[in-house]
């Protein structure tokens, strides 16, 4: 018989001769015992569970992680909450930056450009964005998800991966052992040893094979065949160690150390959900409430004709259930002077058949609870009927502030302490983006506003407006911004001349005339006017319409350029109608005059 440690397990079958004994050649060859190969599809774990046939000290999960798995697949809620969770956690990107914020910025920050070069790839083509989105849907399945890091034989990690939570259990924690960790403690770091009792984790292949891991950053090796702690008396070959792997929890379980999905006490909802439309789709694809009742008084159906009409309302399509059909009928009463007569009562069920699908209101229930589990407002989810852009505005900002920011900060926080500090920058934190709801108008109006004050060079307005408005403007090779603010000045004899005029005229084309008189140029005067008119400045603004009203036509078309320009983030503002404001200002003056 094979060794207890190594046979298989499964269900057992002992072989007994004619006599009711166990067979004699059977027991001389090796063969009164008979075990199949096969293992239970439910949990490959089962045997290996402490307790088990074979326990190998491995804890039982509270949940079976492929039926929590199948749940999420088959559910019409919890898959769409589930997607929402990591696109609004995990898909809005991150940066590194320094902890103390002193020194060089992050643009020169050679460290923090190691860190990116790192998490830009850290499996073989795949990045660090798509890793976190399958990492949070087994956490939002399951309830657990598990980071592998990977090292050299010098010790560095040099890649981490994703590994499927559906196949790795806890084992049970041994004895605790000295190790001595790093604190800081008054401003000063100090060494100080800690009793911990280190974790293992066992991941099972083929059904009978197990790989052992260590928790990320234990004092000591693992055996990755056998599980065994490396201690004085017993080195683990550098070809046999456990890599380490990093944990991760949505909601922790109250008796063991799994942890399990945020939905969870949810599950009757979940299964009641899919059990509704289970039998809404069961109810109509036999036809619903049949659509006759038939009572045959006073006669029989033959049995062929029978057959044919119970045929007739139970299978086919719904237009061939539907189709009137005429069966014969024979009378089964009467005497010699009087044949008997049949009566067929037809009742019909049709006002029965038009309901729409039945528990409708339950499964809504059902949605609502499974949403209410994870604090989602309806519209991540798909129910936008009742929404207007500042619900929707607020509903974005109450999930933000109370669900996805704190799921970031958490996460970014195992990485940053544990993760980023092994590979060497212990003064570097990785930081999630927020979620940011963008309004192009209040956009527009601050770089206006930057515009006025001065705050910003030109690069930066145009890269400003490209991100707000979705438009790929591009500054000109030869754009020199004082000569274009100077473009219009004023010559000695206080008239506004145009550069570029002036410089065409110097090379010998046609001279163009002086557009107007005035003390400023036309930009400034846009600009004046247009401060004037919204700080509600009227002494101000009577003064500047003045100005502009004594441009020409070429002079007052570069006025109307240059307010639109300075205004075209605020779309009620016209800049005809200012020109046009000009004259009427003036009239109205003139008419006060006299």
């Amino acid at each position: 018989m094979a060794d207890e440690t190594t046979k298989p397990s499964g269900p057992q079958l002992r072989l007994i001769g004619a006599d009711g004994t166990l067979d004699p050649l059977m027991k001389a060859d090796g063969l009164a015992e008979v075990e199949s190969a096969a293992f239970d599809a439910e949990d490959e774990f089962q045997n290996f569970y402490v307790g088990g046939k074979r326990d190998a000290e491995v804890l039982q999960p509270p949940y079976n992680m492929k039926r929590l798995e199948r749940m999420c697949q088959e559910n019409n809620t919890l898959l769409p909450c589930i997607e929402a969770m990591v696109t609004n956690i995990e898909g809005t990107g991150y940066t590194f930056e320094r902890i103390d914020d002193t020194a060089e910025t992050d643009e020169d920050d050679t460290n923090i450009k190691k860190l990116e070069d790192f998490f830009k790839e850290p499996w073989p083509r795949k990045s660090f964005i798509t890793m976190r989105k399958e990492l949070r849907n087994d956490l939002e399945r399951t309830g657990n998800a598990y980071i592998e890091v990977l090292r050299n034989l010098a010790g560095k990690v040099v890649f981490i991966r994703r590994v499927d939570a559906k196949m790795i259990r806890l084992v049970k924690l041994g004895p605790a052992v000295p190790v001595e960790v790093e604190v800081e403690r008054d401003g000063v770091k100090l060494s100080v040893n800690v009793a911990k009792r280190e974790r293992r984790f066992v991941q099972l292949l083929n059904g009978k094979e197990m790989v052992y891991f260590r928790e990320f950053g234990t004092s000591r090796h693992v055996n990755k065949k056998t599980g065994r702690w490396e201690d004085d008396n017993y080195k683990v070959e550098p070809r046999d160690r456990g890599t380490e792997l990093i944990h991760l929890k949505c909601q922790p379980d109250a008796h063991t150390p799994y942890g399990i999905p945020r939905w969870i006490n949810q599950t009757p909802s979940v299964l009641g959900s899919r059990s509704a439309e289970e039998y809404n789709l069961d109810f109509f694809s036999h036809g619903g409430i049949p659509p006759v009742m038939v009572f045959l008084q006073g006669g029989t159906m033959e049995t062929a004709s029978r057959k044919a009409f119970e045929e007739s309302l139970t299978t086919g399509t719904a237009a061939r259930r539907n189709r009137v059909r005429i069966f014969e009928v024979m009378p089964t009463g009467g005497t010699l002077d009087k044949e008997g007569q049949a009566r067929i009562n037809v009742e019909r069920f049709g006002a029965e058949r038009q309901n729409d699908a039945m528990f409708e209101s339950y499964d809504d229930k059902c949605c609502t609870r499974i949403r209410r589990a994870f604090r989602l407002p309806p519209i991540f989810i798909g129910h936008s009927e009742d929404y207007n852009y500042a619900s929707a505005e607020a509903s974005y900002k109450v999930a933000e502030a109370q669900v996805f920011r704190p799921e970031r900060d958490e996460f970014d926080e195992v990485i940053s302490m544990g993760l980023i500090k092994e590979l060497g920058f212990p003064d570097y934190r990785l930081k999630s983006n927020p979620l940011v709801i963008e309004n192009s108008e209040m956009k527009l109006k601050g770089i206006e506003l930057a515009n006025t004050i001065g705050a910003s060079d030109a690069e930066d307005m145009i890269h400003e407006i490209n991100d707000a408005t979705g438009t790929n403007l591009k500054i000109r090779d030869n754009y020199d911004p004082e000569a274009e603010l100077a473009q219009n000045t004023v010559d000695a004899n206080g008239n506004v001349v145009d550069i570029n005029a002036a410089r065409a005229q110097r090379e010998g084309e046609e001279e163009k005339q002086p557009v107007a008189k005035a003390d400023v140029s036309i930009q400034a005067l846009a600009l004046d006017t247009l401060t004037a008119l919204r700080k509600r400045d009227y002494r101000e603004l009577t003064k500047n319409l003045q100005l502009v009203n004594s441009l020409d036509g070429r002079g007052m078309e570069e006025f109307k350029k240059a307010a639109a320009a300075l205004t075209f983030v605020d779309p009620t503002f016209d800049a005809d109608g200012l020109a046009d404001l000009a004259g009427c200002t003036l009239h109205v003056l003139h008419a006060h005059n006299h």
